[in-house]
């Protein structure tokens, strides 16, 4: 209804909790609505969607950007600032964890996240890590040389700054390294900037350099990693190469139908026919010719996007969750090395471990630290590798098909984690669908006897009541 709005009139918002913070669904309401109301679409429509299908639990809040009734387009001013400050108010009023949201963030946490994110070690983080006192402690700009070049570094002047380049082409600040390296405090300290091209002694290569290589991660990763750079390059390749012959097939295209429009507008002149006669001729031709252009830029921008999708590059954590989903164990555990915490929610687990039964159920997705969300059935079922997790609010079906899973993956013996009305549900549907299982608390274990015998009873005085003899 609104046809002069030209921008997106769709507003895409992902409200994202930590890892193992998940707020009640009355919670999640309340927290959704308000953040509507702060950016002003309290009175839009929407579509708000719970995910699970990561480790943090998440929403999805699609928002039409026209009111329903003005039909005019709203657009939030310094949306940032809003949701940052609301942010700070719901996580104080529900006790979760606080997370800074302001745009400047402290240097030394921000180069662990994107490591963190990224499983890659970044060239900030090896600057610090490698060289970064001995670059502090150069008094003369000779001798900063001498130390960037023993690491495979060198320094530049962009814009109005200094860059760290490594010996690859990688690049950073010199003041995202720290604060002492900016182009105000070397000068200050060392004076005027003296460049010297290329490093002191070229035939003496690096004693070390930087090449970027997986962190965080308690497995061995070089092989992999190796594979992947292999792909990644290859990737790069390929897709230069398609793109050339897709330019070069639109360029030569083009030039077929400009001499086309040269080609009938020399003809159009031997014509013998009145000005005006002609005039509509050319025009006619011009016109074909411009569609005819427009048609193969068209048709190259299809392909080009075609092209990029097929030889897309990847992440290196994309990449272990791309491999993880083919079958391949090491990216998988590689994955699973990553996780920093221990999930002391609701779950099910025990001694031995058989992966084959993820394998046969349908694999929905894996997060970027190895939790794998498979169904079985209408279930979806959560497996970081060592237990089951089951989620809040969960039917004792559905708790049926995870202890079905649990015995095909850990055996007939199980231990049960979590609340003791999850506990108590747990014996309770291992009761009544008679599943010859025993759990390692002797506690839960006499629970579920005692139920199992209860039913036994009272499937006796029933059979007896119908005159039916055991």
């Amino acid at each position: 209804m609104n046809t002069r709005a030209k921008s997106d009139k769709t507003c895409h918002l992902v409200l994202s909790f930590p890892e193992e913070e998940r707020p009640g669904h009355d919670d999640l309401n309340a927290i959704e609505k308000r953040f509507c109301e702060v950016l002003g679409f309290a009175e839009h429509q929407r579509i708000s969607v719970v995910h699970d299908d990561t480790s943090n639990l998440h929403i999805h809040i699609a928002i039409n950007k026209i009111h329903p009734r003005k039909h005019t387009i709203h657009n939030p001013f310094f949306d940032y600032k809003k949701v940052a400050q609301l942010c700070t108010q719901i996580e104080r009023e529900y006790g979760l964890t606080i997370v800074n949201h302001e745009t400047g963030r402290d240097a030394v946490k921000k180069e662990s996240e994107i490591e963190t994110k990224a499983g890659v070690e970044s060239l900030i983080g090896w600057i610090k890590r490698e060289c970064l006192d001995e670059i502090k402690c150069a008094d003369n700009w000779k001798n900063l040389h001498k130390v960037l070049a023993r690491n495979g570094l060198e320094i530049k002047e962009r814009g109005n700054g200094f860059v760290f380049k490594s010996n690859n082409g990688i690049a950073v600040k010199a003041s995202s390294v720290d604060r002492s390296l900016s182009k105000g405090n070397l000068i200050k300290r060392l004076g005027e900037f003296e460049y010297i091209n290329g490093s002191l002694n070229p035939q003496k290569p690096a004693d070390k350099q930087y090449q970027p290589r997986s962190v965080h991660t308690k497995q061995d990763t070089a092989c992999l990693f190796a594979q992947y750079q292999r792909e990644q390059h290859e990737a790069a390749t390929g897709r230069a190469e398609q793109w050339a012959k897709l330019r070069s097939k639109r360029d030569l295209l083009i030039e077929r139908a400009k001499k086309g429009q040269k080609l009938k507008r020399s003809i159009i002149k031997g014509i013998h026919a009145g000005r005006l006669a002609k005039k509509m001729m050319v025009s006619a031709a011009h016109q074909q010719c411009k569609t005819t252009i427009e048609v193969i830029k068209e048709d190259y921008r299809e392909s080009y996007q075609a092209s990029k999708t097929k030889h897309s590059r990847m992440a290196w954590l994309d990449w272990l969750v791309k491999e993880a989903r083919h079958g391949n164990d090491e990216a998988l555990e590689i994955l699973r090395s990553r996780r920093s915490y221990q999930h002391q929610g609701n779950n099910v687990s025990g001694d031995q471990t058989n992966n084959s039964s993820i394998k046969d159920s349908f694999v929905e997705s894996i997060t970027k630290c190895g939790t794998v969300i498979h169904k079985v059935g209408s279930t979806t079922i959560r497996d970081d590798g060592k237990r089951l997790i089951v989620l809040p609010d969960t039917s004792r079906e559905a708790l049926a098909h995870i202890l079905q899973v649990a015995i095909q993956q850990y055996g007939s013996h199980l231990t049960i984690n979590g609340t003791d009305q999850f506990r108590s549900e747990i014996a309770q549907v291992a009761a009544n669908n008679k599943m010859r299982i025993t759990f390692d608390d002797k506690v839960l274990e006499q629970r579920r006897q005692q139920l199992m015998k209860q039913q036994i009873i009272s499937t006796m005085q029933k059979s007896k009541a119908k005159g039916i003899s055991l």
